[in-house]
């Protein structure tokens, strides 16, 4: 099975038993889940979230520096499963919602992918114009995203500590000053479903959407 998160770095602390037995739980969980299931799934890392920060709350740590506004770790590569993909076009279609197929284009040229066309990890992508590094989805009037109920995993979990001014990495690196909050709890989530969806995860969103892009439509760009 593939670790994903900060998973693989916990590992030694958790008894086989307990480990497998979390992946089965949620595994057969998402698979019974039918066609909601990614609906199922995004409310279930909401709620854990919501009652893990509560929980800190109690023992007086601080939540999340995360706030609507800010946007820093919206200027970077994109994962979501096939699912998650069809979702947002939906709901894009549905609140009409644009989708920038160009700039999602443009973006893909700073990425290396392999010959199945999955995204190896390697990434210029600060070396693009930089209007072109956020986002399709980042709403420009109010910097907030443009589908926030059907936002990937990826982006649900992306939770800051202390400050948000480090979030963004450069070039797929890292910023060695940023600090995230990593809960095992979502770890788990995330390692069995990206296992699951290993076919479509590595594909990144801006190409799963490109291949879905309707033909002729003149769904192309945000609102201005």
């Amino acid at each position: 099975m593939l670790l994903y998160g900060n998973l693989s770095d916990e590992l030694a602390d958790i008894p086989a038993e307990a480990l497998w037995k979390e992946f089965r739980r949620i595994g057969e969980s998402y698979l019974g889940g039918g066609k909601d299931r990614t609906r199922v799934v995004h409310e279930l890392v909401d709620a854990t979230i919501d009652s893990l920060i509560e929980r800190d709350r109690r023992f007086g740590y601080a939540p999340p520096f995360c706030h609507k506004g800010c946007g820093n770790c919206c200027h970077e590569v994109v994962y979501c499963t096939a699912e998650e993909a069809a979702d947002i076009r939906d709901y894009c279609r549905e609140n009409g919602v644009g989708i920038d197929y160009e700039k999602l284009a443009r973006q893909l040229d700073y990425l290396e992918f392999d010959t199945s066309m999955d995204h190896t990890g390697e990434t210029t992508w600060n070396d693009q114009r930089s209007e072109d590094q956020s986002c399709v989805f980042l709403d420009r009037a109010d910097n907030g995203c443009a589908i926030w109920p059907v936002r990937p995993l990826v982006c649900r979990v992306h939770l800051a500590e202390d400050t948000d001014q480090y979030c963004a990495p450069h070039n797929g690196v890292v910023n060695p000053e940023a600090h995230g909050i990593n809960y095992i709890e979502l770890s788990y989530i995330l390692s069995v479903v990206f296992t699951i969806h290993r076919d479509s995860i590595k594909k990144t969103m801006g190409r799963l959407l490109l291949d879905a892009q309707p033909r002729g439509s003149d769904e192309t760009r945000l609102p201005e």
